[in-house]
C-alpha cells in the first residue's frame, strides 16, 4: 500500500481515491488517520449525548462498547484505503499491458481513462440500500440491547449506531461495487491482448497480479473484522452473512480481470490449433505420398503431433499452480481468522459458564 506518483482525475473519479491522491502517504496511513477521526467523534459524541466518553447506555456491555466501536471505525478507514490501493494497482497494471495491447494512441487514452471513471447511478443506489439495509437491520438487533429491545430512534445509542453503520456499509458496498466494476474494465483488456505466443505467457503476468491483489487486500480486511468475534453481543449473524458474502466477493473479483485474458488464449488456441492441424493434414499426405519420390517429411510430422499436444495441453485462463496456492492461501487468511476468533469466543463463553 506504498504511496504512488500523483495520477490524473477525471469528472467521474471516485471521491475516495481524489481523497488518497491529494494526501501524499501511504493509503494504509490515511486509512488508518480516517479511522482515528471517526473514533474521536465517537469519544466527543459518548461525552456529550451519552454515559461518559466511549460509553452509550441501554447496549449491552456498555461500558466497552468503545472495543468495538473502535474495529468498526477502523473498518470503514481501511476499506477505503483498500479501494484506493486497489484502483492505484490497477493502473500500475494497465501501464505494463500497455505494450501488448492490440489498441491506437487514442484508444489508449480512452482505455487510460476507463481505469479511473464509474457510473454514479450504480454506486449511489448500491451504497444507499446496502447502507441503509444494513444500519436499520442492525439498529433493530435484540442481541444488541441490555433488556432485548431496541430502545426510541431518538436515542443516543440508536442514533450513532444507525448512522455510522449506515456510514460503514455504504463505505463497504460502494467499494465492493467500484472493485467489480474495476474487474469488468480489466477484464475488457484482455479482449484487447495482441496475438501472444502461447508458450509464453509473461505478457499475461498483470492479469494474475490484478487477481491476486484483489484477494490478498479484501481477506486481510476480512481478517480484521473477524477482530469483532472477541466482543460479546457483536457476532451477529449479519456480520456472520457479511464474512460470507465478502469470501463470494472475494472469488469474484479474483476470476473477474482473467475473464477477457481467457476468452482470447482460449480464441487464439483454437487458432493455433487449427492451424497446426492443417499443418498436420499437409505433412501426412507427403509422408504417405506413394511413389520413390516421396518426400521424407516423417520428422516433421512428428514435430507437429508433438507440438499439437503441448497447444492442447496449454491452459485456457492465465493461472497457474502458484497463482491458486497463494488464491487458496489468501482466502485461508480470511476465513481462518473469522473461524479462529468464532472458536475462541465460543470456547471462553464455555469456560466462564
Amino acid at each position: 500500500m506504498a504511496a504512488g506518483p500523483r495520477i490524473e482525475l477525471y469528472p467521474s473519479t471516485p471521491w475516495a481515491l481524489r481523497l488518497f491522491d491529494r494526501i501524499p502517504l501511504s493509503p494504509l496511513w490515511v486509512g488508518t488517520a480516517i479511522g482515528l477521526a471517526i473514533f474521536l467523534l465517537f469519544l466527543i459524541y459518548t461525552k456529550v449525548l451519552g454515559e461518559g466518553a466511549g460509553q452509550l447506555g441501554e447496549l449491552k456491555n456498555a461500558s466497552l462498547i468503545w472495543v468495538a466501536e473502535l474495529i468498526q471505525d477502523f473498518f470503514i478507514g481501511f476499506t477505503l484505503a483498500v479501494s484506493a490501493a486497489s484502483i492505484r494497482g490497477a493502473r500500475r497494471d494497465f501501464r505494463e499491458l500497455l505494450p501488448w495491447l492490440d489498441a491506437s494512441e487514442r484508444d489508449r487514452e480512452g482505455l487510460d481513462r476507463e481505469m479511473l471513471t464509474y457510473a454514479r447511478g450504480p454506486l449511489l443506489a448500491v451504497g444507499l440500500v446496502v447502507g441503509a439495509g444494513s444500519a436499520l437491520l442492525t439498529a433493530t438487533d435484540p442481541s444488541l440491547w441490555a433488556e432485548g429491545r431496541m430502545p426510541h430512534w431518538t436515542h443516543p445509542a440508536v442514533v450513532w449506531l444507525t448512522v455510522r453503520n449506515f456510514v460503514n456499509w455504504w463505505v463497504v458496498s460502494r467499494a465492493m461495487t467500484l472493485e467489480l466494476m474495476l474487474g469488468r474494465a480489466f477484464s475488457r483488456l484482455g479482449d484487447r491482448l495482441v496475438p501472444v505466443d502461447l508458450l509464453d505467457r509473461s505478457p499475461l503476468a498483470p492479469f494474475g497480479r490484478r487477481a491476486l491483489r484483489n484477494v490478498l487486500l479484501w481477506m486481510l480486511l476480512a481478517a480484521f473484522v473477524s477482530l469483532t468475534y472477541l466482543g460479546e453481543g457483536w457476532a451477529s449473524d449479519l456480520m456472520v452473512l457479511a464474512l460470507l458474502t465478502l469470501g463470494c466477493f472475494a472469488v469474484a473479483a479474483f476470476l473477474l480481470p482473467l475473464a477477457g485474458a481467457h476468452r482470447r488464449i482460449r480464441d487464439l488456441k483454437r487458432a493455433e490449433l487449427a492451424r497446426v492441424s492443417t499443418a498436420i493434414r499437409e505433412a501426412r499426405d507427403e509422408t504417405l505420398a506413394p511413389g520413390p519420390g516421396a518426400p521424407a517429411t516423417g520428422g516433421r510430422l512428428a514435430d507437429l503431433v508433438s507440438y499439437e499436444a503441448r497447444i492442447a495441453a496449454v491452459a485456457a485462463w492465465p493461472i497457474d499452480t502458484s497463482m491458486l496456492l497463494r488464491f487458496g492461501l489468501y482466502l485461508a487468511i480470511g476465513f481462518g481468522s473469522w473461524i479462529g476468533a468464532a472458536l475462541v469466543e465460543r470456547a471462553l463463553d464455555t469456560a466462564l459458564q
